[in-house]
């Protein structure tokens, strides 16, 4: 350059803007005062350095960080073009505040062109009311607000007065399917639902309501999805709403897993009223069945009577199965002694029986793991768990075509798995899958599906306990039952049971033997009922044994005392007002250790087989018992104690 060092910084120092000026390389050749105090360095110490090799941190218009390869110098020296009045901010650390700065870069040439150095202009924008400023922070916190909104993970959207959108964040975008900012201008209601007007149910603010912030649960049938939804008035200067802010949370999942437990809880409570009503309904069948039985044995064989009482001991007969479902359903018909079992060979058997029964119109496949290992359960309940889900398949075909498949294979549920959280725990579990093609469920019937005696058929077409009896067999197992349906397509239940770890020497169960009745013992028989224990005191004393009767527990375990060696045998019922027939039991054996005792009942909570052989009882009876089973267990105790 042809202006000498010393004139030329004593023209820059003229100036009220920084300047520096450069070398063709963009080192610092000098700079003014200005330039010092704006980098807050000497101008020796700038002298010989570059702007790239300074600890300065450079910022777009819009806040971002910008890269050198766009800082004015560094585009002059790419370029061979002046910049003017770029606006750049930089600071020294993160923690400064930005420092505003209009930048002008000018090069000098040599007269054979080659680039001689640069002006650089630094104009600082100290004035806080400067417009330019403003704009940019205006910028600025534009940018601030829509990227902490587009970080929510819900629905955020603005909307005007007649539900229009006017912004909305990324994961409104993301959930209605649109692309990014194609919402604005399009209502709500068409976006998220496909509705024509405004959704029933709207949480939007309207003169009368309590509160102008509310909160509503709706469902989009649209997106398949629910969403809490928080609606909040934007209001004007003068106090009126010119626009709302909709948030929406789904709550898809949690809804799902509410009303899940809502199942359970009501479930639960169907149970506890089955077992309460069991006792006392199996006491008034034992009546009616153990008195129908002694009054068709003093009837001869060709009394017209015969029949009509078949008829009263078959309806009997049927109350006693139905008050079985009943507690099965309810999980508490705790009788059964759980085994290993294979569940594939068990469904291999039900499908060669389901085949006969099936239409043609109705193709039966299957898929077997056959290496899942067992599961402890009753072969006999799983039989039934199979056959009811197949037949409410085949029913839901109906008379048209279709398909049934069943799957069986063992899985593994981590804590990753969504299944962890409505089983037992993470571990090895068989999963029995059961698919129709038939007519499918909506919603509400899929809530109400385990209820028992809700049934869709007809009358005379099914009690409707077919699967509140298999989900009560399923719980009392220690699994679990799960139901998919779509109506027109079809229906799939998942069946998860754990697996087991079968411990060596599990007990097995023989067939009973055969004991010839009657006899000449003593016996007790103990019933708050009186007409139960009349009823024994009959079946007994006719094949020739002793009875002795007590209603009260109390004078029972007292008249023992008295004369312990009186009896050869106690027949006591559990559920007793002052003594149970367990304590009543512990006494007796207490003073005869070698006494046998049964115990009956029509249902109790506080015992089950298991628990009356730890007790000492010899054999436990489900209430109403018939005189054969009677006598016969009577004198198996008897002669073997």
């Amino acid at each position: 350059m042809k202006t000498s060092g010393k004139e030329l910084a004593l023209f820059i120092e003229k100036i009220d803007a920084a300047v520096v000026v450069c070398r063709a390389d963009a080192s610092i050749r000098l700079c003014n005062a200005a330039a010092s105090r704006l980098f807050g360095c000497s101008a020796d110490w700038l002298a010989g350095r570059k702007f790239s090799e300074l600890d300065l941190r450079y910022v777009r218009e819009d806040g971002t960080q910008m890269p050198w390869t766009e800082f004015p110098v560094q585009r002059v020296l790419t370029e061979k073009q002046p910049v003017s009045g770029l606006t750049v901010g930089f600071r020294n650390t993160r923690p400064d505040p930005v420092i505003w700065t209009k930048i002008s870069v000018y090069p000098e040439f040599e007269e054979d062109g080659n680039l001689g150095g640069l002006i650089v202009s630094f104009t600082e924008l100290a004035d806080t009311n400067d417009k330019e400023k403003i704009d940019r922070q205006i910028k600025q916190a534009k940018n601030e607000w829509e990227n902490t909104v587009d970080a929510i993970q819900d629905i955020v959207v603005i909307l005007d007065l007649d539900w229009g959108i006017v912004r909305a964040n990324r994961m409104a975008h993301v959930i209605s399917g649109f692309g990014y900012g194609e919402l604005t201008g399009r209502k709500c209601f068409e976006v998220f639902h496909g509705n024509a007007e405004p959704c029933s149910g709207c949480p939007t603010w309207c003169p009368g309501m309590d509160s102008p912030v509310n909160t509503g649960l709706v469902h989009s049938s649209k997106l398949g999805r629910t969403f809490e939804v928080t609606s909040s008035p934007i209001f004007d200067e003068s106090g009126r709403i010119k626009n709302f802010v909709h948030t929406g949370r789904d709550v898809t999942n949690e809804k799902s897993l509410e009303r899940q437990l809502q199942q359970a809880m009501k479930m639960e409570a169907i149970g506890t009223l089955a077992g309460g009503i069991a006792h006392d309904f199996n006491n008034i069948l034992s009546v009616m069945i153990g008195y129908g039985q002694m009054a068709k044995g003093r009837l001869g064989s060709d009394d017209p009577a015969r029949s009509d009482i078949d008829q009263v001991l078959l309806a009997g007969d049927r109350a006693v199965d139905l008050v079985k479902q009943i507690l099965t359903f309810s999980r508490q018909d705790t009788q059964e002694k759980f085994k290993p079992l294979y569940l594939q060979y068990v469904i291999k058997e039900v499908l060669k029986l389901l085949r006969s029964s099936l239409p043609m119109t109705i193709e039966l496949h299957h898929s077997l793991q056959n290496d899942c290992h067992p599961i402890l359960a009753d072969a006999s309940q799983m039989h039934q768990v199979l056959m009811n889900l197949c037949t409410n398949a085949k029913q839901a075909i109906g008379s048209g075509y279709g398909r049934i498949t069943v799957n069986l294979a063992e899985i593994v549920v981590s804590e990753k798995r969504g299944l962890v959280g409505l089983l037992n725990g993470a571990g090895n579990y068989v999963d029995l899958e059961i698919t129709d093609t038939g007519c499918g469920m909506d919603t509400r019937l899929q809530d109400r599906v385990f209820e028992p005696f809700f049934t869709t058929k007809a009358k005379d077409h099914g009690t409707g306990l077919g699967l509140a009896v298999v989900h009560g067999i399923v719980k009392k197992h220690g699994g679990e039952i799960v139901v998919s349906s779509v109506v027109g397509q079809g229906t799939t239940f998942h069946v998860y049971f754990p697996v087991r770890n079968v411990p060596a020497g599990i007990e097995q169960e023989h067939p009973g033997l055969e004991y010839e009745a009657g006899g000449n013992e003593r016996i007790m028989v103990v019933d708050d009922e009186m007409k139960i224990a009349q009823l024994f005191q009959r079946m007994l004393g006719k094949i020739g044994y002793k009875v002795t009767i007590f209603t009260d527990s109390i004078e029972a375990i007292s008249a023992f005392r008295k004369t312990p060696d009186a009896y050869d045998l106690v027949v006591t019922d559990m559920t007793m007002p002052k003594m149970t027939g367990a304590e009543l039991a512990r006494e007796v054996l207490a003073l005869r250790p070698d006494l046998p005792v049964i115990m009956t009942t029509g249902f109790s909570e506080n015992i089950d087989r298991a628990k009356a052989k730890r007790l000492g009882i010899k054999e436990f009876l489900l209430k109403p018992v018939k005189k054969e089973q009677l006598s016969v267990v009577v004198r198996k105790v008897l002669t073997h104690g």
